[in-house]
């Protein structure tokens, strides 16, 4: 696979990360579980990135995850809005979204371990380590200028949702297409 669409990819991925960061902590103020959701994600999924055969499948995979969940997740906000209320006390308040949010927050995490796994060449792995962080936080950069500027003041919390999650879903069917080969090449 092309390695700049690798970059491209990761970059929409820390893209639609802070999107939905901007999205679901706006309302929900729970930024905590997005950074605790993202180391966890890089822990668990760090042998598996190192043992898989095609990290780029378990990356379409994982993009596809995140934006149907991101989908799903719009229902689940509907239903929790008013046992969150009802509950008025900020640690469970914190613990109810805490556990809605920790699922799609460890996948972005685990996307770290898994592209690094697919993008990076042994023989410069600074000089490819650099371009995969710089891309995605390029992209960590924009997504919330773009939902919290642009997207959420013209289209609203929903429409926005909706955009990140086409997003992860076309970017996950475009790994899976472009990744047809079994093992992972480095190009």
């Amino acid at each position: 696979m092309n390695k700049k669409f690798l970059l491209l990819a990761f970059a929409i991925s820390g893209f639609t990360a802070l999107v939905y960061e901007v999205v679901w902590a706006r309302p929900l103020q729970l930024l905590t579980t997005f950074f605790v959701g993202f180391a966890l994600g890089s822990f668990l999924f760090r042998n598996i990135a190192d043992n898989t055969k095609n990290p780029l499948k378990l990356f379409a995979l994982i993009q596809l995850g995140i934006g149907v969940y991101a989908l799903v997740i719009l229902s689940i906000f509907k239903i929790l809005t008013p046992i969150y209320l009802a509950l008025n006390f900020p640690i469970l308040q914190f613990m109810l979204l805490f556990l809605v949010i920790i699922i799609p927050a460890t996948l972005f995490g685990a996307t770290w371990p898994i592209l690094n796994r697919s993008y990076i060449n042994p023989n410069q792995i600074g000089k490819d380590a650099g371009k995969l962080y710089a891309w995605n936080s390029f992209g960590s950069f924009l997504g919330p200028i773009a939902a919290g500027f642009i997207l959420i003041p013209l289209l609203g919390i929903t429409a926005t949702s909706v955009i990140a999650a086409s997003l992860n879903i076309i970017l996950g069917i475009s790994i899976f297409i472009l990744s047809r080969g079994g093992e992972n090449e480095r190009n």
